[in-house]
């Protein structure tokens, strides 16, 4: 099954293309329970995107272009009332462990409902031990978790390059893995990617910043909508 999302701003359509996301991508199995919860209380909603140069904004024409303000601005489309609140707290270049140093600063002092953690493709580039990888995933969802807080993993974009970096494939797996033994929904963004150039939806050059690696604005949104269909869906359960 394949479910189309348009992007919306925070007043009106947009002129964006809107991009057809597998139902794999476009939906979680796993609960979100601290989130469902605030929403059905009527209470307001902080998100914390949490990662390196994908949730920063790299290749984006402009910070509100990058992916949470995106997701931001179509989960309050959505709704009658502006209630979410999507915090950016990328930066760029970082392996997990630069970001578990700074959760207690840019993610528990929030106290967010839902972190989403993109994380994983500097530390297979870098070529970072897998177990100790796993080490470090898991001892920051432990932190978030011990607080309440729901957590949602991103996993790793799709970009020429990647078939040339060893443990690559490794890595995607092995956020799979994390989240099923935890109960921790993983969005799969290569997944979207990968399909999105496959069915001829776009290019890979459609998708990707003249570096080739990073996303661009048609993808930074394409993401933010797809990700918000699927956070506004698991509310409705």
């Amino acid at each position: 099954m394949l479910i189309a999302f348009v992007s919306y701003s925070a007043t009106a359509a947009i002129a964006a293309p809107s991009c057809v996301a597998p139902q794999s991508v476009a939906s979680f199995v796993q609960p979100i329970p601290s989130l469902s919860k605030a929403f059905k209380a009527n209470n307001p909603i902080r998100i914390v995107a949490f990662g390196s140069s994908s949730t920063e904004g790299r290749g984006a024409s402009s910070r509100d272009k990058a992916y949470p303000a995106r997701l931001q601005a179509v989960l309050n489309a959505g709704f009658e009332e502006p209630r979410f609140e999507v915090v950016n707290r990328g930066r760029s270049g970082e392996l997990a462990t630069h970001m578990l140093a700074r959760i207690e600063r840019d993610v528990l002092q929030l106290d967010p409902v839902l972190v989403i953690w993109q994380t994983g493709v500097n530390d297979a580039i870098r070529k970072v031990d897998p177990t100790a990888f796993r080490d470090t995933v898991e001892a920051g969802l432990a932190l978030m978790r011990q607080r309440g807080i729901d957590v949602i993993l991103l996993d790793q974009q799709f970009f020429p390059g990647s078939v040339k970096v060893a443990g690559y494939q490794t890595y995607l797996e092995l956020l799979r893995e994390i989240g099923a033994a935890h109960g921790v929904p993983v969005f799969r963004r290569y997944e979207l990617m990968k399909h999105l150039v496959d069915s001829e939806q776009f290019s890979i050059d459609e998708l990707l910043a003249s570096d080739r690696f990073h996303m661009n604005d048609v993808t930074y949104d394409c993401l933010g909508s797809v990700l918000a269909g699927a956070i506004s869906a698991s509310l409705e359960d």
